[in-house]
């Protein structure tokens, strides 16, 4: 599998693993090919780097070990039956993982990088556990990344994070008594908002396999400094709250930030 050809499907996202702030890389290109019945191993390639105090590589560092990294995936995007899985960087070393039948071919290409990696571990992986449970992001790892991305996108428009912005939460839910239940949780919890409005009768949309959805909306309004934490802990409350309920949070938006993006 080239490299190139995979790389516009590749979804980088910020996480913590066992409480330390990482950085992983995802192929999603390779959904399409999991089967049970071949690429049943993981390959699991440890490159250490020296760390700040955050566990992320160094300044010095991080040149050559981006460096290291574009020359493994570029050797091994020539193991035909070898699929690049995605890499994750945090606590002092960059784990690569790729899924084969035969390992041989993968450990013939690593012994060229005995230089740069210090351990391979190779594991049983039938049903791509590592790959769908522990590299792909979650729904709310997304949401979380998609704020951090917003409040950079403000920074870089000189915009000041301590203003106070008007946000809109969207929820939706498939039956209607569970929509009332999570809007008796919200009023009788500790959550600070404005207002909180509701649909009184589904909305029905049509997907792109052209299958129709109907659900209920619920809009909580707040007014939020994006200066502190508070974004994402609401974004992770309202996300842990809508699935005790068998609804979604969509996440959030606030038209002054939607007229910097169009700006």
């Amino acid at each position: 599998m080239s490299i190139i050809d995979s790389e516009q499907n590749w979804q980088s996202y910020r996480t913590l693993i066992n409480g330390n702030i990482s950085y992983c890389t995802v192929n999603l290109d390779i959904v399409e090919r999991f089967s049970p019945d071949s690429y049943n191993k993981i390959i699991q390639v440890s490159m250490p780097y020296e760390s700040d105090e955050k566990g992320m590589p160094t300044l010095e560092e991080h040149e050559r070990i981006t460096l290291d990294l574009f020359r493994l995936l570029v050797q091994s995007s020539s193991l035909s039956e070898v699929i690049y899985a995605g890499h994750i960087s945090g606590d002092g070393h960059l784990q690569v993982y790729y899924y084969c039948d035969d390992s041989e071919p993968l450990f013939d290409m690593l012994s060229q990088f005995k230089d740069c990696v210090d351990k391979i571990d190779v594991q049983d992986d039938l049903q791509w556990d590592t790959y769908f449970d522990f590299l792909l992001p979650s729904p709310l790892e997304m949401k979380l990344n998609a704020t951090e991305d917003i409040i950079d996108m403000l920074v870089q428009h000189r915009r000041n994070l301590a203003d106070n912005y008007t946000i809109e939460h969207t929820f939706q839910f498939p039956e209607e008594n569970m929509m009332f239940q999570f809007m008796e949780e919200v009023n009788l919890g500790d959550t600070s908002f404005n207002t909180m409005s509701y649909s009184n009768t589904q909305v029905t949309i049509t997907n792109e396999d052209d299958s129709k959805e109907s659900f209920y909306i619920v809009k909580i309004e707040q007014e939020l400094t994006l200066d502190t934490e508070d974004i994402f802990n609401y974004v992770e409350q309202f996300e842990n709250l809508a699935e005790k309920f068998s609804g979604e949070y969509n996440g959030w938006e606030s038209d002054t930030i939607n007229r910097v993006k169009a700006n």
